[in-house]
């Protein structure tokens, strides 16, 4: 049996990346997913069965036991992390078993049906709830008690400064609690407006004397009038918005008046654009409506987008990874394949934004890097990133670096390591192009390790999957009807989510 599982080992990674991308140009793209889906669990499979035998349940690839590792660590404090997820994305479930690689027992709040649920590293599951709004965060810190707080999206950082603010001033040693907690794990107060507002964050980038793009705000509350000396192109942001689904680039003055209106309908509305174009009408002008949602108007700079993820405690940056993007999933969207770079510039600033905050946790900046190579600052997400699951061959690891900083012990080297400069991100660049040469080119962030969170992912990438090449042969055959759909807002443009 060992000599097939080893023979197994050796032959999986070839046949992910060399078989089945070159089926694909003849098959099609629903060959890769049923032949990766086939492989995940087999690999499951063997998992158990290997389980069976030897009595503990290991992942296939040659990665320390953690039944060696409790003994090797048994009198390491065990530190608990509950990891909040509010949106059905893997980043969550590539930072929770980072986590508890390095040693801490971690807990996850998601919705049900999420990837993390599948996998096998997290010791505790909490359901999340949009109705009753905070009650499910509270009663998962409640149960597992722990010891930070780890938010996987933006709407989770949200979550947890509104429980900030009702729990800061109350008379329940517990509930004041809760605010300590979340004050640790993100950061003071003070700094809250800047985690969530992109006009705020550029402001204090100014007041640092930082490089970032000029920028003109449109506050909430104020009527929207034409806005004089803009050059074209200009890149137009909504406050509180993320994943690109608030972000347009526009190319005259014709088209502001109707994106400021589409950027402050809810991102849920099917018809947005729509009710852009009504909103932000002549007709509609005389009204003096005044916008719900704050607006940036931005400078816009060619260059290459890059960005930084880095693990922070108290303000000061304790480790950090630099990529370059090469491919976006979508327009305005997040990476699919990164190159790690070395970037003084990006860490210094990164290090600067930190520290002037007071930071803790998780954080990543985005940059563009021009043609002479400066870094220009475009925006900060106080949370996790697509990359800050990585554990480099120069033994650079986020979470290693924050249970060094917490227990003041090394972890333990279970992660392995990215050894290439390229990198696709799983499964991101399958769903962008299931035939990507950059599947069989570069290294392909896969954790076989989990193999049901793998089969897990696969599953939403496939549906994913399925709805972009429908898209796409409408756009092909039907171009007129796709059109029509965009401009009264029943479908989203390519690059929308």
């Amino acid at each position: 049996m060992s000599r097939k599982l080893s023979a197994l080992e050796s032959s999986v990674p070839g046949l992910f990346f060399v078989v089945v991308p070159t089926a694909v140009d003849s098959f099609g793209p629903v060959l890769y997913f049923a032949c990766a889906r086939f492989i995940a669990g087999h690999l499951s499979y063997l998992s158990v069965e290997r389980a069976m035998n030897r009595g503990s349940c290991t992942p296939v690839r040659s990665f320390p036991t953690a039944t060696n590792l409790g003994r090797a660590d048994a009198d390491a404090p065990k530190l608990k992390i509950l990891v909040i997820a509010t949106r059905k994305t893997p980043i969550a479930a590539r930072i929770s078993m980072a986590l508890a690689d390095v040693g801490f027992r971690v807990a996850a709040l998601t919705p049900h049906g999420h990837p993390m649920r599948r996998s096998r590293k997290i010791q505790d599951h909490f359901a999340y709830h949009t109705r009753p709004q905070l009650k499910s965060t509270i009663r998962a810190i409640d149960r597992w008690s722990p010891d930070l707080l780890v938010c996987a999206d933006d709407r989770a950082v949200g979550e947890l400064q509104t429980l900030h603010q009702r729990t800061a001033a109350s008379d329940d040693k517990v509930r004041r609690h809760i605010s300590k907690l979340i004050e640790l794990s993100i950061g003071p107060a003070t700094s809250f407006a800047a985690m969530v507002n992109k006009s705020e964050f550029l402001a204090r980038v100014e007041i640092e004397g930082l490089r970032f793009p000029r920028t003109i705000v449109i506050p909430a509350t104020r009527t929207f009038e034409s806005v004089p000396e803009l050059i074209y192109p200009i890149v137009v942001k909504a406050d509180q918005s993320y994943g690109g689904r608030c972000v347009r680039i526009i190319n005259s003055d014709a088209d502001v008046r109707a994106t400021v209106w589409e950027l402050q309908t809810p991102t849920t509305w099917r018809g947005r654009r729509f009710f852009g174009m009504i909103l932000g009408s002549e007709a509609l002008a005389p009204l003096m409506l005044s916008l719900r949602r704050t607006i940036s108007l931005q400078q816009y700079i060619p260059g290459r987008p890059s960005n930084r993820a880095v693990i922070c405690w108290k303000g000061k940056v304790l480790a950090g990874i630099s990529v370059e993007v090469v491919e976006l999933k979508h327009k305005y969207g997040p990476a699919s394949v990164v190159r790690l770079i070395d970037h003084p510039e990006m860490a210094m600033i990164a290090e600067h934004m930190v520290e002037c905050l007071n930071l803790s946790g998780f954080v990543g900046f985005d940059f563009v890097l021009d043609s002479s190579n400066q870094a220009w600052l475009i925006e900060m997400n106080p949370r996790v990133t697509p990359i800050s699951h990585f554990s480099l061959a120069n033994g650079t690891t986020l979470a290693g670096s924050l249970y060094r900083q917490m227990t003041g012990l090394r972890p333990p080297s279970k992660l392995a390591p990215i050894n290439r400069g390229l990198i696709a991100l799983f499964p991101d660049e399958i769903v962008r192009s299931p035939s990507s040469e950059y599947l069989q080119s570069c290294q392909h962030d896969v954790p076989w390790n989990e193999p049901e969170v793998v089969s897990s992912v696969l599953n939403q990438a496939l549906q994913t999957g399925i709805l972009r090449r429908v898209r796409t042969f409408l756009e092909r055959y039907f171009p007129t009807l796709v059109g029509a759909l965009i401009t009264f807002g029943l479908a989203n443009p390519r690059g929308d989510t």
